[in-house]
């Protein structure tokens, strides 16, 4: 499920998101400039190859690599929700990757949402496991949602009057909110609930009064668009460089400012469990990142009992061994 916004507004640049699922696993993870990758990817499709031109940090809940989201040292962030009407662009010439290492390509090689798109307009999203919409904002205020419909990447930037991505198709949502529909009896369960959860921050980001809108009102808006299975939220303060967490285990607010990170290629990299980090002391408690944790983080995930019985997946422990390792590849 999902839902993350964008509030630019009385000086205030914040990325806002709770993430949704049935899982608790969440990990962040630092990632390195002036690193070699080559995507994860099997033929037919060609993987993308790129160079890490910028530091970032990300959010994970299936290991480093695979990011639900995250800013990079340029304030450029990118995050997503699921959307079960994506059909992403068939086979063609384009080098392509998977859907969530689509996000960390962009923190890796972009400065600013335009660049971001352009980037996007030359790879292709191939093998994916998750039908994904995505939000992106930039330090200047810029933004853009991003969609693949009937196999065609869609841009909404100007008409994107709501920078909100809840699981309905952002034109759909912005229509039913434009014509003043406030009840979607009519609807799924899922359906009703994606909409209600547009609605409700679409009239908090309204906001037209004097009072700035910031950090507090960001994870109130967050909170009146909670779930019960919302596993973390989030709020990215763009001009300070600051990522804002309170997770389901954890609802004391965590800081973590991008300034305390040494992004150098040589430069150990960071990760910690979201769930056990506290207040204090942010980055005394991020630890050097192994191979040792990524294998945790991956196995939580692909052998978690309740994840296992919906998706019905079959991963070996050779595979999990070999998603673990990936980030070693690097040169």
């Amino acid at each position: 499920m999902s839902t993350a916004f964008h509030i630019y507004q009385k000086g205030m640049n914040l990325v806002c998101k709770n993430q949704d699922v049935q899982y608790d696993g969440v990990y962040m993870f630092t990632n390195q400039r002036g690193k070699q990758k080559t995507a994860m990817i099997m033929p037919p499709d060609k993987p993308n190859s790129w160079v890490s031109l910028y530091g970032s940090i990300t959010i994970s809940q299936i290991g480093k690599e695979s990011p639900n989201g995250g800013i990079n040292e340029m304030g450029l962030v990118v995050e997503q929700t699921t959307l079960w009407q994506t059909e992403y662009p068939a086979l063609d010439e384009r080098p392509a990757l998977g859907e969530l290492q689509w996000i960390q390509y962009l923190l890796d090689t972009c400065s600013t949402v335009q660049e971001a798109l352009n980037a996007a307009s030359i790879i292709r999203i191939g093998q994916s496991t998750s039908k994904l919409h995505y939000l992106l904002a930039d330090r200047r205020g810029e933004r853009a949602i991003v969609e693949f419909l009937n196999g065609e990447m869609i841009v909404h930037r100007e008409n994107a009057t709501f920078p909100i991505i809840s699981n309905t198709p952002y034109t759909e949502a912005l229509q039913e909110i434009k014509i003043g529909q406030r009840e979607w009896t009519h609807w799924g369960e899922y359906e009703r609930n994606s909409m209600e959860r547009f609605h409700v921050v679409s009239q908090a980001v309204r906001f037209e009064s004097d009072k700035v809108p910031n950090i507090d009102f960001a994870f109130a808006t967050l909170a009146s668009a909670r779930r019960e299975d919302t596993v973390y939220s989030l709020v990215y303060h763009l001009d300070l460089m600051e990522l804002h967490a309170v997770t389901a285990h954890n609802q004391e607010r965590v800081t973590i400012q991008l300034k305390d990170f040494d992004f150098a290629k040589d430069a150990p990299a960071q990760a910690v469990n979201l769930q056990k980090l506290h207040a204090e002391h942010v980055r005394e408690q991020f630890e050097i990142y192994t191979t040792a944790f990524n294998h945790t983080a991956i196995t939580s995930f692909f052998r978690d009992p309740l994840l296992t019985s919906v998706f019905k997946w079959e991963i070996s422990d050779e595979m999990i061994q070999y998603f673990a390792q990936y980030p070693d590849t690097f040169l």
